[in-house]
């Protein structure tokens, strides 16, 4: 082999040594920079504005690295009910969700929710961006208390008061 040849020879493997370095730093970057959200729904909740009453609410966050605009949020109901999904009042509006920015809260009612007692673990919250992408959150694993037989929409979903241990007279 002569100098041609062996410069050649290196320039080739240096060439196709970087570009598939360059390659997968591309793909890298494009699955790091890509919109991501997280949604958390919390179910018993109680209400400081009314104390004895329980929500629910959802939390939905950013936390990737691309802003993202969330057009609804809403609790996505069993799927032989008369609806899809319950939109929740808060988020009719949307919100632009930056890289960083705090999470939206949204609070759940329990006023409709009796009708899905029997079904209450498949019920989940979602929100969904402007491009129609929908971002879920877990099946709940603990059970609601509006999902309790002996909750009543009359009782006004109330807590059940603490009471305060007795002590011995004397």
């Amino acid at each position: 082999m002569n100098g041609i040849q062996i410069v050649s020879l290196l320039t080739a493997v240096l060439g196709a040594a970087l570009g598939t370095a360059g390659f997968t730093i591309s793909i890298l970057a494009f699955l790091r920079d890509r919109p991501r959200m997280t949604v958390v729904l919390d179910w018993d909740l109680e209400s400081a504005e009314r104390p004895g009453f329980r929500v629910g609410m959802v939390s939905v966050t950013n936390i990737g690295r691309r802003a993202v605009y969330v057009g609804a949020v809403a609790l996505e109901l069993p799927k032989h009910s008369d609806y899809k999904a319950l939109l929740l009042k808060g988020s009719i509006s949307g919100k632009r969700f930056g890289e960083g920015d705090p999470p939206a809260k949204y609070v759940v009612t329990y006023d409709k929710l009796e009708k899905y007692k029997a079904e209450w673990y498949r019920i989940r919250a979602f929100a969904e961006d402007s491009t129609g992408k929908k971002y879920y959150s877990e099946f709940t694993r603990i059970k609601p208390s509006w999902a309790d037989k002996r909750w009543h929409s009359a009782s006004s979903y109330r807590a059940p008061e603490k009471q305060l241990p007795q002590l011995p007279p004397g």
